[in-house]
């Protein structure tokens, strides 16, 4: 009698390989967690800041840098979003300051409700994003140039808005406590609260939810992606006002716990964040990224801004440090294939 019944079919475990096919080394499957090179970082360079001073791990130190890391992380997640859609915003540092001077105007210095001027604020600072969305989409313009430009008008504006001057609130408020108040008797403060809310939210969007689907398409192949039927500009645009209001809701936390905001506070922001998520794995191309490594890329920047402070380096150094980094990080990238042209 002939056994009709199929085949068991091999688990995973002990499937044979297809012929000629290798099993790939450890050490290549490593490599394309892309998480663990900032990560291994991240701790090489505490490892060594914790070497070269005593005082690296004090109270004050710690509040430096998480609060540092956390406004730059807030901004790299809508910066990574948007890089995974193929896009860039340059106007992100002028509108960490645009925001929060905003609020100042109308909260502080015209005595409006600091709820409804916040909300006013926050979106004055998505209507950034909107137009930056709608003229790189509608009009076919890159968003480098969009945006560069939107830098521009914005400074321009901040110049306008406070001369020059730095708006300072010295009475505290629920508000401003929410942003950027103490937590209890801890050396942190709530902007990382956030940061740890808005990066695991936005991480399980882009692995679980079909817009993240739909970003990671449209940054990869937009021809493909639009025939499947995927709304390209749409998914720009929204994460094109995404960026801007997450820029715009950092400077508000920063504003909330320095007490004061001046024309400059954003400054380099931009390009922090978009080499937190260049070191945290995110591709210059388009259709690959991730939020978590993008947190590491901005507490591993934040922790040599510190550490360098601490063993008396020049801050200038700082800026010099961190472009020579982006411009290794992305050389081996290249080097490893992660990065190159995908679009369609």
């Amino acid at each position: 009698m002939i056994d009709s019944s199929p085949a068991p079919r091999p688990s995973s475990a002990t499937a044979p390989l297809r012929p000629g096919a290798r099993a790939k080394p450890l050490l290549d499957r490593l490599l394309e967690v892309r998480e663990l090179p900032p990560g291994i970082g991240l701790v090489a360079v505490v490892a060594f800041f914790s070497l070269q001073t005593g005082n690296f791990w004090s109270p004050q130190t710690m509040t430096a840098i998480s609060t540092v890391a956390s406004t730059i992380a807030i901004v790299s997640v809508g910066v990574t979003m948007l890089m995974i859609s193929g896009e860039f915003d340059l106007s992100v540092g002028q509108n960490f300051a645009f925001t929060p001077i905003v609020w100042a105007i109308l909260f502080v210095s015209n005595g409006v409700n600091e709820w409804l001027a916040l909300v006013v604020a926050l979106a004055c600072s998505a209507s950034v994003g909107l137009v930056n969305g709608l003229v790189t989409t509608l009009f076919g313009i890159p968003s480098f140039i969009t945006t560069l430009g939107m830098f521009f008008v914005l400074e321009g504006l901040n110049n306008l808005l406070i001369s020059g001057h730095q708006l300072i609130m010295f009475n505290p408020s629920a508000a401003m406590s929410a942003l950027g108040g103490r937590i209890g008797a801890t050396p942190f403060y709530m902007p990382i609260i956030w940061m740890g809310g808005i990066a695991a939210a936005f991480a399980f969007a882009l692995t679980n939810l079909r817009y993240g689907n739909w970003t990671f398409a449209t940054g990869g192949k937009v021809g493909p992606a639009k025939a499947m039927g995927v709304p390209t500009r749409m998914v720009k645009r929204t994460n094109f006002v995404l960026c801007a209001f997450f820029a715009g809701l950092a400077g508000c936390m920063q504003f909330a716990y320095i007490k004061g905001v001046t024309q400059g506070q954003g400054q380099n922001y931009e390009l922090l964040a978009i080499t937190a998520a260049v070191l945290g794995g995110t591709s210059l191309f388009g259709g690959s990224g991730t939020i978590l490594g993008s947190v590491i890329g901005a507490f591993l920047l934040a922790t040599i801004q510190i550490g360098l402070v601490l063993i008396g380096v020049p801050g200038s150094f700082y800026v010099t440090f961190i472009g020579v980094m982006l411009v290794i990080v992305v050389i081996a990238n290249v080097r490893l294939g992660r990065f190159g042209s995908s679009q369609a």
